[in-house]
This record gives C-alpha cells, structure tokens and sequence, in this order.
C-alpha cells in the first residue's frame, strides 16, 4: 500500500510539472497572440495612411497640373522660359508641358 501511495505522489508531482509547464506555455500563446493583434491593427493604420498620402500626392499633381492649364487659359506663359508673363498667341514650350496629358485641352 505504502509502495502504492508513494507512486500516486510521484504521479501528482509530475501532473503539477506538466500543468505548470502548460501554464507557461498557455500564457506564452496568449502573448503572442496579443503581440500579433497589435501588430495586425499597425499595420492596417500604416497601410491607410500610406494609402491616404498616394491619394493626396495623386491629388495634388492632378491640382497642379489644372492650376497650370488655368494660368495658360488665362493668358499667361507656364513654361520656364517666360513663366508668368503675358502671352500672345500659342507658346510652343507652353503647349510641350500639355502634351503628355492627353486628357488637358488648352483650346
């Protein structure tokens, strides 16, 4: 009977090892897990203010590319040679900057 006492005690040592080592490993996981949330949601954020800067860099080239097309209109060189001055008649260097858009009609 003693003998049998005595591997039930060694048994349960061994289960509480076992349960502590699960522990350890349980909150471990958790961890990580947490630790990848985190990560997830940053990346998400950084990916949306990525997206969002593209967006206003599209955005304010396409801006750009209106204001000059407007000055030209209006009147006035937007080539670097005379920029800003009065214009009379078509510029040629003007109309080069237009040539690459073919969605801007200067007419």
């Amino acid at each position: 009977m003693k003998e049998i006492i005595s591997l039930l005690a060694h048994f349960q040592e061994q289960l509480q090892v076992l349960v502590n080592d699960f522990q350890k490993v349980k909150n471990t996981v958790y961890d990580i897990y947490k630790e990848n949330e985190t990560l997830k949601e940053e990346n998400e954020n950084l990916k949306r203010l990525l997206f969002e800067k593209e967006e206003e860099e599209g955005k304010s080239a396409d801006t750009n590319q209106d204001n000059l097309v407007r000055l030209y209109k209006e009147g006035f060189h937007v080539c670097h040679l005379n920029f800003g001055e009065t214009r009379e008649g078509d510029c040629l260097f003007c109309m080069g900057l237009f040539e690459d858009d073919e969605e801007v009609e200067v007419e």
